[in-house]
């Protein structure tokens, strides 16, 4: 199953075609010893679709976007990684660079929502207590 999003008006894209997400892994670690650093590495990788007939590759995209994290709690960490394939329609990206921050941001807002997701039901479970409510949000 697949869905779109048709970007509202001053959006980045003209419409987004997302595959389904896919959680690739998440692990919920006790802390026993001392705090782990936070790391979050965010990747999208273009796919070449040049040779492919039926898909007019010459203004629309397909680019594979992951996520791979490792967050730090006093008690605990979680760590996984997570990725979503997506087709844009109205643009064409070759390069990861030609992705503006503010795009990608739009890009993988799905992908941060299954790690939000994730994190909160696991800590509901592990600790026994409300789940703790992460925020990706850039100040």
């Amino acid at each position: 199953m697949c869905y779109t999003k048709n970007g509202k008006q001053g959006g980045y894209f003209v419409e987004i075609v997302r595959q389904p997400e896919v959680v690739e892994a998440f692990h919920y670690d006790l802390q026993l010893a001392e705090k782990t650093a936070t790391e979050i590495k965010v990747a999208i990788q273009p796919v070449d679709m040049s040779q492919t007939d039926e898909f007019p590759a010459e203004s629309n995209s397909v680019v594979g976007l992951r996520i791979e994290f490792l967050v730090g709690f006093d008690e605990f960490s979680i760590s996984g990684s997570v990725r979503q394939l997506v087709t844009l329609i109205g643009k064409k990206i070759e390069k990861p660079e030609e992705c503006t921050p503010e795009e990608l941001n739009e890009l993988v807002a799905p992908l941060f929502s299954i790690i939000q997701r994730l994190t909160y039901e696991v800590t509901e479970i592990a600790l026994d207590r409300p789940g703790i409510q992460l925020n990706f949000e850039q100040n």
